[in-house]
């Protein structure tokens, strides 16, 4: 039996979530359009547009002609001695820069502000509920659609098939009391988590600058920007819940990034240890967002004790009007853990993400000792 006083658990996963997911995966929801724009909500996002940017071929050919582009440029640059090409020295290309970074500052602090926003309602809108059970409900269930078919699934898997009648009113959760518990993903998640994606093929602009202004892009800028798109995409495709952290993380991290790459385009001084410190916050931000999205797969967290189940009639005597009803019954123990992750979409996500910054975190590090440890050892074997 669960201590209501604390709802969640530790243990491991169950291991059909490891499987490759099928192509017949669900889609996750579009972003509903609102009728009244504001500073969270600028634009809608068209549900066609939402979709096609879903297919898994739009991020590796874009991922592949950057690469090849990086490849090309450096080969040409190489050949041309590393000079600035005459564009780099115009006016309009340093207007271009400054436009480009305040934006991005502007955006990722929007992203930042927008994703703590949304979360924050969210938990609000759970006062009948108790505070811990409600954050861990929050913040592991994005989707009420695989919330529902979870517990769906799981009744028909405990009971004989002889026993069952999904028509009858043995079971008595409505749609109505399970879509009353608002969803993350539902409440505004889903458009910072595809804007976050999107803004991915943008920053590929960085690398251009770069090449233009003569210089090589390394392997650690071509593989961190072109394995990024297909992390975000996976994390969107699945709804998956630890997308949440590197939403989060990387939105702040950007913020300040991009406020230090506008003041350096100002040729305002900065002094040279905050470039350590912004570098050692990214590997920060890789450990730490790895460590807190794997802990997504070893927590179950009680159900029971959340008001929509804790409160069922168990008579089905209620009645919700002309409500459409998904007939699920409770154990007569009134447990239910209910895994975070629960399908194999969202640990895929989980493990191409983990994929990707094993490297990446090891590049980082190596790029932290080249440039800033390393430097007054050598200066003082010169000396």
């Amino acid at each position: 039996m669960a201590d209501s006083m604390f709802p969640m658990y530790f243990g491991l996963p169950d291991p059909h979530i490891f499987r490759l997911p099928s192509d017949s995966h669900p889609l996750p929801s579009s972003p509903a359009p609102r009728s009244q724009l504001s500073w969270d909500w600028p634009i809608n996002i068209s549900p066609a547009l939402f979709y096609r940017t879903l297919d898994v071929r739009l991020p590796l050919l874009i991922a592949t002609l950057y690469a090849l582009i990086v490849w090309t440029f450096n080969h040409i640059n190489r050949k041309r001695q590393n000079r600035p090409w005459p564009l780099s020295r115009s006016p309009l290309f340093s207007q271009f820069v400054l436009v480009h970074n305040v934006g991005l500052v502007l955006f990722s602090a929007w992203m930042a502000l927008g994703t703590y926003q949304t979360i924050k309602s969210t938990l609000l809108n759970q006062r009948n509920n108790p505070p811990l059970a409600s954050a861990i409900h929050v913040l592991c269930k994005f989707d009420r659609k695989e919330e529902l078919g979870y517990f769906i699934q799981r009744r028909i898997s405990e009971e004989p098939r002889s026993q069952l009648d999904v028509n009858d009113h043995s079971f008595n959760i409505s749609h109505h009391e399970i879509l009353q518990f608002d969803s993350l993903w539902d409440r505004g998640i889903d458009y910072y988590m595809w804007m976050f994606y999107m803004s991915k093929f943008y920053e590929v602009v960085d690398t251009i600058l770069l090449l233009l202004k003569g210089k090589k892009s390394s392997f650690l800028q071509t593989y961190h920007h072109a394995g990024v798109m297909l992390c975000t995409w996976a994390g969107v495709r699945y709804a998956s819940p630890p997308g949440l952290v590197g939403l989060l993380l990387n939105s702040v991290i950007h913020t300040i990034m991009y406020f230090y790459y506008t003041l350096a385009t100002l040729k305002i001084a900065v002094p040279g240890f905050l470039k350590r410190i912004l570098t050692g916050m990214q590997i920060a931000q890789f450990i730490l967002g790895s460590i807190f999205a794997w802990s997504y797969i070893f927590i179950s967290y009680d159900a029971s004790i959340w008001a929509p189940f804790a409160s069922i009639d168990n008579k089905g005597e209620k009645n919700h009007g002309n409500e459409s009803r998904t007939n699920i019954s409770l154990p007569q123990d009134n447990s239910h853990l209910v895994p975070c992750l629960d399908n194999s979409g969202q640990v895929f996500a989980l493990l191409l993400t983990t994929l990707y910054l094993i490297p990446l975190t090891f590049l980082f590090v190596r790029f932290f000792v080249r440039s800033y440890l390393s430097g007054p050892k050598r200066k003082l074997a010169k000396k």
